[in-house]
């Protein structure tokens, strides 16, 4: 009794050129993914941005990625624009008042203040709170399971495309 077998390395050739293209994607992936999961958020934090006479604090709004040495890692800061701190950055009129601890002058941030609030001088003279809009911390919270929901759905479906392509 004698037995032939018979296998064809066209197959296996083709499941590993389709692993190694599927292992090159996991950071192009991620990538898709993060960036649109970003965009999930940066919308939701500039619906609540609070807009004042020019509209720059939400005009300023912008995602920004991070380098990162690992395979498959992506990162995305939401901050505000560098090229408009001359806008967003006021120097301070009378330093060592309303709870500036800056004597020389110094710069107060917009952004910061409308976030977490701000120390001014009470009509009654002394020191009033007017407190923040938090519209980056509402803003992140309410979009945090629509936009992991979609990096889930962006990244297997890049993974499946690439995976099909072989």
């Amino acid at each position: 009794m004698s037995f032939e077998v018979r296998f064809d390395t066209r197959d296996v050739q083709k499941l590993i050129k389709s692993l190694d293209r599927v292992g090159k994607s996991p950071q192009k992936a991620v990538t898709k993914a993060a960036g649109k999961g970003m965009t999930v958020v940066r919308r939701s934090v500039r619906g609540l941005v609070p807009v004042g006479e020019t509209g720059n604090l939400k005009r300023s709004l912008i995602r920004k990625g991070e380098r990162s040495r690992l395979k498959g890692r992506k990162v995305y800061d939401l901050t505000f624009d560098p090229g408009m701190n001359d806008v967003l950055q006021k120097p301070v009129k009378n330093p060592g008042e309303a709870g500036s601890t800056s004597t020389k002058g110094g710069h107060a941030y917009y952004p910061a203040s409308m976030e977490y609030g701000f120390l001014t001088r009470s009509k009654g003279g002394g020191l009033s709170y007017v407190p923040g809009y938090e519209y980056l911390r509402k803003g992140t919270e309410a979009a945090g399971p629509e936009a992991t929901q979609v990096m889930i759905d962006t990244a297997a479906k890049e993974l499946i495309n690439e995976w099909s392509k072989g």
